[in-house]
């Protein structure tokens, strides 16, 4: 007895794959092969490490602002967007400058402006050699007043507690202004300023009444080093 032959599938019998569904994992994929800082997603930037302070676009232009009589002028708390604790920064007088010691243990001192680079720290994160050392600091161009555009240059010549030497140059640039949204969703309106020497880059959210509202550090190898957004 000879076998009927098999009815032809049918087109309309096949199942239906709705794309939108697919949408979840194509961008799970997306995220697995490109880096995610500045993905642009149905409007919002997602970042990668999460380390990164909220803001948003401003109504009107930030003034320009001229330069204050000190790099920070009182001590602070801050909340770490990496770990979610209180960070503490107590600041004193140091000549001209500042000297600061933060919660975590490491000291630092700045002359001339907050953007300068430090000319001396101590039980930092520098690994093994470089948690301590000084530096002579020359300026270059000054940042102020910072407005779109302008531009502040250093030189650093760094020798560390253990006789390792280096000299590298710090640009900084006014690269924009924001609002940065703070606890129980306050917004301060602040210039955005990145500084960067070749190996790192610094970028602070400079407010007109209170200085370095926010701040992100990022090593161009190791990733974000610190990040803060101030109570």
């Amino acid at each position: 007895m000879t076998a009927a032959p098999r009815p032809a599938s049918s087109p309309t019998a096949r199942p239906r794959f709705d794309l939108r569904r697919l949408a979840p994992f194509a961008l799970l994929a997306l995220g697995a092969c490109a880096p995610m800082e500045g993905l642009r997603v149905a409007g919002f930037t997602l970042i990668g490490d999460g380390a990164h302070p909220q803001t948003e676009r401003l109504a009107a232009p930030l003034r320009p602002l001229g330069r204050p009589g000190t790099p920070l002028a009182a001590s602070f708390s801050a909340k770490d967007l990496r770990t979610g604790a209180t960070l503490r920064f107590d600041a004193r007088r140091y000549g001209q400058g500042v000297r600061v010691r933060q919660s975590d243990g490491c000291v630092w001192t700045r002359s001339g402006d907050w953007f300068a680079p430090s000319d001396s720290w101590a039980n930092c994160d520098g690994g093994a050699t470089w948690a301590t050392g000084r530096a002579e600091v020359r300026s270059a161009r000054s940042i102020w007043p910072l407005k779109p555009g302008a531009e502040g240059r250093w030189t650093r010549k760094a020798v560390s507690h253990t006789g390792k030497t280096y000299t590298r140059d710090t640009v900084c640039r006014v690269v924009g202004a924001e609002a940065v949204i703070r606890e129980r969703g306050a917004k301060t309106p602040a210039h955005v300023v990145e500084c960067s020497d070749g190996k790192r880059t610094r970028t602070t959210w400079y407010a007109p009444d209170e200085g370095p509202v926010a701040f992100r550090k990022v090593h161009a190898e190791n990733g974000v080093e610190e990040a803060w957004v101030r109570f």
